[in-house]
């Protein structure tokens, strides 16, 4: 809005559209005008174009009142007279990739911002999408909703989609506008959020666990006629497994990181969200047997393919769980078949790894804070989610021991198994 001018009254009829009221005639009609304005562009590039309508017509009805959907299609015109002319003349924005490229060369990345690196990181997935090559004038919301149904069909979680489109409409305002006070210009206004999935328990019963990794192969595969003495994906799955750490931490770790003298481990600080800072933390017995044998096949700082470990994971799990309904069926003893049923989520995968390490360690110390500093997330609504699997043991722990402090009779009973027909008698004073 043109801040030269003081008129008495100024009103926003619809984006774009605007009535200013400079005073009253004798009679007390309004005196003034409607302002429909259209602008594209910013900086040297701007360019604008509006259009003036009289505040009441000749009836005295407002204009803004009677014919507001005339004013509508008149900015809409104007905005498509502009983006013709600039196209027409050169001097439009271009292409979104050329847009995505200003846009990262205006924002630098500096060890101030993490916000310009992330930029960086999720504009770069749109930088090789198809709609790299459309001109931004042309992108149409149809275009960018297509888009961002591809990458949540592929498997995306709906909090990384919504990160990659909020990057776009970031380029699309510096792109599009001139003024944040002013005209708003972005074909991703109107985009709504991806739904955010309902998170489910993702971690493994530690004895399911070590079941699933006791299938795999103890020895690699044969290469030129020789087969390796060791397994490096089952040596991989079990630090994982015993460590929490995840996969770009296991190629980042270094055989200074882990003290078997003390039994310890140096997890390095994580760039990942908010980032955390490296801790030490102490190890247990199978995850140090791990380290050694990690140690042994020399594979410190070494990066293997997800693709591979996960196929062979999936190939532990079906194996695991056919061997256990075989052993059902031979001893009638479902216990550990029912506890895999319960705990194994649908499409599992070694990252599964992680949650279950992280949800055991709540799961037996009920210590929030510290699985937080273990898993090493900067917010502790990821340590929540990482740890779900372990919630309903952790409730059903806290209702015993109210149980067991006022209602001792009921508890007892529990605990021999009788969980029906007894009578809860209070305890005395309670």
């Amino acid at each position: 809005m043109n801040r030269s001018m003081s008129p008495r009254t100024i009103r926003t009829l619809a984006q774009g559209i605007y009535q200013y009221v400079t005073g009253q005639a004798a009679d007390g009609t309004p005196i003034g005008f409607v302002l429909v304005k259209a602008r594209i562009g910013s900086g040297a590039q701007l360019r604008e174009s509006r259009e003036r309508f009289p505040l009441v017509d000749g009836d005295g009805i407002p204009y803004s009142k009677k014919n507001i959907g005339e004013l509508i299609k008149c900015r809409l015109q104007l905005l498509e007279d502009l983006r013709r002319t600039r196209a027409a003349d050169g001097s439009g924005v271009g292409t979104l990739g050329a847009a995505i490229d200003r846009f990262l060369a205006a924002h630098p990345v500096t060890s101030a911002s993490r916000k310009h690196e992330d930029y960086k990181f999720l504009l770069a997935h749109w930088r090789t999408s198809e709609l790299a090559a459309v001109p931004v004038t042309a992108l149409s919301r149809k275009q960018i909703r297509e888009q961002l149904a591809a990458w949540t069909a592929a498997g995306l979680a709906p909090t990384t989609v919504n990160h990659r489109k909020r990057a776009l409409a970031a380029v699309l305002r510096l792109e599009l506008e001139a003024d944040e006070d002013e005209d708003v210009i972005v074909p991703t206004d109107t985009i709504p959020n991806v739904p955010a999935k309902r998170l489910e328990p993702r971690g493994i019963l530690m004895p399911i666990v070590a079941r699933i990794l006791s299938t795999l192969p103890d020895r690699g595969r044969p290469t030129n006629g020789t087969r390796a003495e060791y397994s490096e994906t089952k040596i991989r799955l079990t630090v994982m497994a015993w460590t929490g750490l995840a996969h770009k931490s296991l190629t980042r770790l270094e055989r200074r990181h882990v003290n078997f003298r003390e039994g310890k481990l140096f997890l390095p600080p994580r760039k990942k969200g908010k980032g955390a800072a490296g801790v030490w933390v102490d190890l247990l017995p199978p995850a140090i047997e791990a380290l050694r044998a990690y140690d042994a096949a020399a594979l410190w700082q070494t990066s293997f393919s997800r693709s591979s470990m996960y196929k062979s994971w999936q190939r532990a799990v079906t194996t695991t769980l056919r061997m256990l309904r075989d052993e059902a069926e031979k001893t009638g003893d479902k216990t550990m078949l029912e506890q895999f049923l319960t705990s194994v989520p649908d499409k599992c995968r070694p990252y599964d790894l992680r949650h279950s390490f992280l949800s055991d360690a709540y799961r037996q110390t009920g210590d929030i804070r510290a699985v937080q500093a273990l898993g090493q997330h900067a917010d502790l609504k990821t340590t929540e989610r990482y740890t779900l699997a372990a919630v309903p043991e952790r409730v059903a722990s806290a209702i015993d021991k109210m149980r067991a402090v006022w209602f001792p009779e009921a508890q007892k009973k529990k605990d021999a198994g009788v969980v029906r027909d007894f009578q809860v008698v209070p305890k005395s004073g309670a």
